[in-house]
């Protein structure tokens, strides 16, 4: 395997995501990103600043990486992730709202840049042959992060059953690894410089000027396939909200918190190896192979939240009480039962085993939505833009999911009306959730259908190719 091949280049992608977003992944999968649970509201703004920035910001970065390449981005981008987490150490002395949404808003622009780079490499290096192996050894690579991103709070802070929050030494350790993951970066090749195993480069195009970069994503909405692909793009981060809070952080002791989502990370890690390699089934087509990963992804995703559907019954806001602190009425805080995974482990086992088959589904379901993409372009600069849409669209759901998991048919542990007039358990929240993701499958039954073949030709191959035609005319 040489320095120049695109697995040894994905490779080096995954370690960067490990530190970088893989740590975010760990910080927020415990819930709250690490603060207590009644600070969950803390978390839910910066989240709603996050995903505003990161929308528009991935909207252009496709343009941006064709401009000046994918280390720019990802150094830049990543350095954007150890300022966000700085931002809640900081909110753990001082509670400095405006420092953290700052720092969600650096932190949006810079996931942009990040997330559009790596889309761009995974799916536009690998042959057509190997899409779903290359998501696979990426995704398994970045979720390492996620794993042992949750051994540090769990490890630090394992003898202290009743903490609620992450401690100084993890936000400084995850720090650390952020910064390292940044400055990985420079290890990475030009993309010009990346040649497949037939030692054809893997850009294929030379770049447009700005203005013509710009045009090109504009013209992704006018796009059917991408416009189908929308209810997918939209809803696949509208669950971690939820997943990471109604379910995980409300719930459960830190150290329990930790160990679920360390669990959660390494489900996207068995999910991702087995999906890929569904996907990439050599006995049949590639058309064949997006349909059946359909009907495969459709399955999953019912019977786990089903699972889910049952444990929403058991908790969930059920009433309302009066804060003497805040002096008004706040969400009844004894809906949430705290479980500790050595001292109530019965009682824990039932949920974290529904935690980790939501791991399992956001791998599947996110891998798929790659996958299709890949399928439908082998050209890096086409790649960073389909990436750029589908983290706009990510993260408009991003926007709207705190907003409703703190109204009054969510779980979060809002105040005033929002306490007064909750009413559902939070069950209304799943629901939502869980129609959006239906949502998603059923508009990616066209693309599998009618815009899927079983090998990608691109419009500048064809116009490539038309040109050698009519040049061999002439000569004749």
């Amino acid at each position: 395997m040489k320095y120049s091949d695109p697995i040894t280049q994905v490779i080096i992608v995954g370690l960067i995501c490990f530190c970088c977003p893989g740590m975010f992944n760990a910080l927020n999968g415990a819930g709250s990103y690490g603060l207590s649970p009644k600070d969950s509201d803390v978390g839910n703004k910066a989240s709603t600043a996050l995903s505003c920035m990161f929308a528009f910001s991935s909207l252009f970065a496709g343009a941006l990486f064709n401009i000046f390449g994918h280390r720019v981005l990802l150094i830049l981008g990543g350095l954007t992730y150890t300022l966000y987490v700085a931002s809640y150490l900081t909110y753990y002395y001082i509670q400095s709202l405006a420092f953290v949404v700052v720092a969600s808003c650096l932190l949006g622009i810079g996931a942009g840049w990040l997330w559009t780079a790596q889309g761009a490499v995974m799916m536009g290096y690998p042959e057509e042959g190997e899409k779903g192996r290359f998501f696979s050894i990426f995704w398994t690579i970045f979720n390492c992060g996620g794993v042992i991103g949750n051994i540090i709070p769990l490890a630090i802070q394992w003898n202290d059953a009743k903490a609620t929050g992450a401690s100084t030494a993890s936000y400084a350790a995850f720090m650390t690894l952020m910064t390292l993951g940044a400055l990985g970066s420079i290890a990475l090749l030009p993309t010009n410089k990346v040649f497949r195993k037939d030692g054809s480069p893997v850009v294929k195009v030379s770049y447009a000027n700005p203005a013509g970069e710009f045009l090109a994503v504009i013209k992704l909405f006018t796009d059917w396939r991408m416009l189908c692909l929308v209810p997918m793009f939209f809803s696949s981060n509208w669950f971690y909200t939820y997943q990471f809070n109604a379910v995980n952080a409300f719930n459960f002791s830190v150290r329990t918190r930790s160990m679920n989502s360390m669990f959660y990370w390494l489900a996207q890690i068995v999910g991702s190896i087995l999906y890929g390699a569904f996907l990439d089934k050599k006995e049949w087509s590639r058309t064949t192979r997006a349909r059946y990963g359909l009907f495969l992804l459709t399955g999953v995703l019912a019977a786990t939240y089903a699972g889910g559907f049952v444990y929403q019954s058991k908790i969930g806001p059920k009433g309302y009480v009066f804060d003497a602190e805040l002096k008004e009425n706040v969400k009844d805080p004894s809906a949430w039962v705290i479980h500790d995974l050595v001292n109530d482990t019965s009682a824990w086992i039932g949920p974290f085993i529904l935690y980790f088959m939501y791991g399992i589904t956001d791998a599947m379901y996110q891998g798929f939505s790659y996958w299709v993409m890949g399928a439908l372009t082998n050209d890096t600069n086409t790649a960073a833009k389909y990436a750029g849409f589908y983290k706009f669209v990510q993260n408009l759901g991003g926007i709207l999911a705190p907003i409703v998991q703190t109204s009054t048919i969510g779980n979060g542990p809002s105040n005033g009306a929002n306490a007064v007039n909750a009413h559902g358990q939070g069950m209304g929240e799943l629901i939502i959730c869980f129609v959006l993701i239906m949502a998603g499958v059923l508009g990616a039954v066209p693309v599998c259908w009618k815009a899927i073949k079983d090998t990608t030709v691109e419009e500048t191959e064809v116009e490539t190719q038309k040109s050698e035609i009519a040049y061999d005319d002439v000569k004749a």
